[in-house]
């Protein structure tokens, strides 16, 4: 009797499962939630900048303020107000959601995805993956497209499962090429040119060092995921995500490839409508807003293309929708921990504890360890141009105390800022995309951890030769 009852409590044992991203998430909030108790309060005085419009910290007036600690109550607010914080962005994911479900439902992107797996056989599959790591280091790079790229995810993860790999590599084509893109940037303007700007640098000066940091990085990139999908291809078992189920990614029936008249004339709205939209951001600077109006009007002019009536149109906009609904809600919950921060006033204070032990430490790699801070900074400030604002005006009069130039300063906050995007959770562009790709947090970090420590030993190394050959012009 004892035997079948110590045999029933070990049934009823339950295997530890790590949590869910939506629990991590709220575990970082009650983190931030503590550290309103224990971190000192303090603000920075802020001016707006003539060159650029944007409120900027004033170095040198930092104080302490009044302790504000963040309440139960609060807690729980902050997650309505994420929501309302990041409302664009959930809006715009949803609106991503529905034109797909509108433009999946014609068969028209399986169709070429077909064609292109079947195209990709053998080495060209890996061809493939490289030439499409390198788009997106070019968008993330030249255009400053980051949340933007979450459009192309679906095709991206289908494409990269049809071939054979896995959806790690689906998702890490988008990110990895938009993170070393955005952190190599030679002529970003949401970046490069927003803290060149607050810095007081000719607009994308030193834009031949940031060429060869980018070419060197998409080379390490593209050499990183390419090793992954051999090692996938060759032992499927070997897939950090070989246990979850993907059949909704699959595609059957590979080997029949034929596009219908419609359907053809559906993809050529549909990519037509993407390299207008490219232009537009471009040309007009389109962004959120914009993108989701577009995205709205591009689902029913492939639903009439296609010969879809306005109720099956409806339908499929909706089911669409509701597959967004995961990593849409979670990018408005993950302002939360900032929020948070903000409201305990102790966002300054941590900028600026980071920021003072750079005068105590070696000229040569003053550049280098400014990219570490900036990417602890990071993860509490993960707006490429909200960490501009806040940062470069006291890095930039801190690299003339320590003896590099200010462009170093701004080499040392893209680098910190942009390419650490691909693993905190506190950003919302990463975890959409996990969360797109079904890809569980902890097996991501796990994959992306090693490139971004290659990365940061690019990023650390070019600091260091800036600092050495004072990366001008000043």
């Amino acid at each position: 009797m004892a035997e079948e009852e110590n045999r029933f409590k070990k049934k009823k044992k339950r295997k530890w499962q790590f949590p869910d991203t939506y629990v991590l998430i709220l575990g970082l909030m009650l983190l931030a939630v503590v550290m309103t108790y224990v971190v000192p309060a303090g603000n920075f005085e802020r001016m707006e900048d003539p060159s650029s419009g944007q409120m900027v910290v004033q170095p040198g007036t930092y104080e302490s303020a009044e302790q504000t600690p963040v309440s139960f109550l609060d807690f729980f607010m902050a997650v309505p107000q994420g929501l309302e914080k990041n409302a664009v962005t959930v809006f715009f994911i949803f609106l991503i959601g529905g034109c797909f479900g509108v433009v999946n439902a014609t068969g028209s992107l399986h169709q070429l995805i077909r064609k292109s797996i079947t195209a990709g056989k053998g080495k060209s599959g890996e061809i493939i993956i490289a030439v499409l790591l390198i788009v997106f280091g070019l968008a993330g790079g030249v255009v400053g497209m980051a949340e933007e790229c979450l459009a192309f995810l679906p095709i991206l993860v289908t494409l990269a499962i049809g071939l054979g790999y896995d959806a790690v590599v689906g998702v890490a084509i988008m990110l990895m090429g938009v993170c070393f893109g955005y952190g190599t940037a030679p002529i970003n303007p949401f970046t490069v040119g927003l803290a060149q700007s607050i810095a007081g640098l000719p607009l994308f000066s030193g834009m031949w060092y940031r060429w060869i940091l980018w070419g060197v990085s998409a080379v390490v990139a593209v050499a990183f995921l390419i090793h992954y999908c051999r090692k996938v291809k060759a032992d499927p078992s070997k897939s950090l995500v070989a246990d979850l189920d993907y059949s909704e990614f699959c595609l059957e029936d590979v080997g029949e490839t034929k596009l219908t008249k419609r359907q053809g004339a559906v993809l050529t709205c549909f990519f037509g409508g993407i390299i207008l939209l490219m232009a537009m951001i471009v040309l007009k600077g389109w962004y959120m807003t914009e993108l989701s109006a577009y995205f709205f009007g591009l689902a029913l002019v492939c639903g009439l293309v296609y010969g879809m009536s306005l109720n099956e149109m409806a339908r499929h906009f909706v089911d669409g929708m509701k597959d967004m609904v995961y990593p849409a809600i979670l990018v408005g919950i993950a302002a939360g921990i900032s929020i948070i921060m903000e409201n305990g006033n102790i966002l300054d204070s941590i900028v600026n504890a980071f920021a003072q032990p750079l005068s105590h430490t070696p000229q040569v790699i003053n550049g280098g360890l400014m990219m570490f801070v900036q990417t602890l900074i990071n993860l509490f400030i993960p707006s490429g141009t909200g960490q501009a604002v806040v940062t470069m005006p006291l890095m930039a009069p801190l690299a003339d105390v320590v003896g590099i130039t200010r462009q170093t300063a701004v080499l040392a906050y893209q680098l910190g800022d942009g390419c650490s995007n691909c693993i905190i959770p506190t950003g919302a562009m990463m975890m959409a995309a996990i969360s797109f790709g079904k890809v569980p947090y902890v097996r991501w970090a796990k994959f992306i951890a090693k490139w971004l420590g290659l990365q940061l030993i690019i990023g650390f190394s070019f600091c260091v030769i800036a600092s050495v050959i004072q990366l001008g012009p000043f």
